[in-house]
């Protein structure tokens, strides 16, 4: 095991957190069946923005499940669902990612979460809808991702820039932790919902093919 300290950058934490997951899976009690992989994690969550509120200092036990509507074959890693289990019995779902810089995000990047969050299940299910086609680009069938061709990051631009009067600065949170937006921005969330489903066209590429392109985040 190896300890928070020993870590250069965000990415070879990030990298080590990933082969964690990837060796451990699902499993119902990480204490249990990894201790040593439950120490790292405990540690790793002392680092979570709002350790207080998420009740970090009272851990008993990790588990680690499917994300409700995921039905990928292998799980991806963004599907394995983190649960801390406080000794009073209370469980809460807590995100590694926000531990890595263990920062609270700028509005800029809430706001993006959101949004991608919004039109999740749009990816999703274009992905399951095509999941037996092959990367366009090399005709593997590994690891398949959704690709935005109009990337994501312009599609989101457009829709700000058409809706500057009205753009949310404040979130909410869903049980995994992540940005959403709140009850009051309904018909924001709607419109974005919308004006994606409408605008974006999607493409299915190997996850390989898509991290070689110059706009990967942008389009994912």
């Amino acid at each position: 095991m190896k300890y928070l300290e020993e870590f250069d950058t965000c990415d070879q934490l990030r990298n080590y957190i990933i082969n964690n997951i990837k060796q451990v899976g699902l499993c119902k009690s990480l204490k249990k069946s990894h201790p040593n992989i439950y120490t790292f994690f405990v540690s790793l969550f002392q680092r979570h923005p709002e350790k207080e509120r998420k009740g970090v200092a009272l851990i008993n036990d990790i588990s680690i499940r499917r994300y409700p509507i995921s039905n990928f074959t292998p799980l991806p890693i963004s599907d394995h669902w983190f649960f801390i289990i406080k000794n009073n019995g209370e469980e809460e779902s807590i995100s590694w990612e926000i531990c890595i810089t263990g920062e609270k995000c700028p509005v800029e990047k809430r706001l993006t979460t959101a949004m991608r969050y919004t039109i999740d299940d749009q990816i999703r299910y274009f992905k399951f809808k095509n999941r037996e086609k092959p990367c366009e680009l090399c005709g593997s069938s590994l690891n398949p991702t959704a690709d935005h061709i109009i990337k994501f990051k312009k599609l989101k631009d457009d829709f700000l820039t058409l809706n500057s009067n009205r753009i949310p600065t404040e979130f909410s949170k869903n049980d995994l932790s992540q940005d959403i937006f709140r009850e009051e921005d309904v018909v924001f969330s709607e419109d974005w919902w919308i004006y994606h489903y409408d605008k974006a066209t999607l493409r299915i590429l190997c996850r390989d093919c898509n991290q070689k392109l110059d706009n990967y985040e942008d389009n994912i």
